[in-house]
């Protein structure tokens, strides 16, 4: 009988560490198919450097444009490029007043990594109405298109997938302003051209 009984328990034991193994080695297939798909997204959302060397050429070059999106898709580009950003804020030179007070006799203050070299002015909050929906404009210079540009271009390559996404489809759409620029057309006609990234969805699917 006690015969028996260890024979029963070896066998248990030896199924214990076979099905152990087999979801050891189906975790593993999944973690391996989990990389697999990150790096492909994050391939999908990367952009070729000489592309991206075409673009910041043709950003420099550009005086200023107005950008119309919301104020949270600027403080994500904003953050990324000058170190820092709020949304509320409506020009760069608030963060050099904004503290924040962790004890008596500790004060720690905002500083930006970059310069916006945004004042008074060059942001605009949007209302609609007496509703503000939180879409802002803001007058970026082409040193500004640049930068944001870099920044995003990095931040596409990250291994976060989400930043990745982020990113790669936020330089897609400033590249596509950048796009419009004709390098052989004549200075200053189309100074300070309104872009907006404000994407819509089929009016067939608003209810009315």
């Amino acid at each position: 009988m006690f015969k028996t009984w260890r024979e029963e328990y070896r066998a248990n034991q030896a199924t214990k560490r076979r099905i152990e193994l087999e979801r050891w080695e189906q975790e593993k297939r999944w973690g391996e198919e989990d990389r697999a798909a990150r790096q492909k997204a994050i391939a999908e959302n990367a952009v070729a450097l000489d592309e991206h060397n075409a673009n910041l050429k043709a950003a420099t070059g550009v005086s200023y444009l107005t950008l119309v999106c919301h104020e949270d898709t600027w403080t994500f580009m904003a953050r990324r490029a000058f170190g820092q950003w709020r949304p509320a804020w409506t020009q760069s030179t608030l963060a050099g007043v904004y503290s924040v007070s962790y004890a008596p006799d500790m004060v720690q203050r905002d500083k930006f990594t970059v310069d916006p070299n945004l004042p008074e002015g060059r942001i605009k909050k949007i209302t609609s109405g007496t509703v503000r929906n939180g879409m802002q404009q803001v007058i970026l210079s082409g040193h500004n298109l640049a930068r944001l540009l870099a920044v995003l271009h990095e931040g596409a390559g990250e291994d976060d997938v989400i930043i990745s996404a982020r990113c790669g489809r936020l330089y897609g759409k400033l590249a596509a302003f950048v796009d419009l620029i004709d390098p052989d057309a004549e200075a200053g006609q189309t100074t300070g051209v309104t872009f907006r990234i404000d994407d819509s969805v089929d009016a067939a699917h608003v209810k009315r």
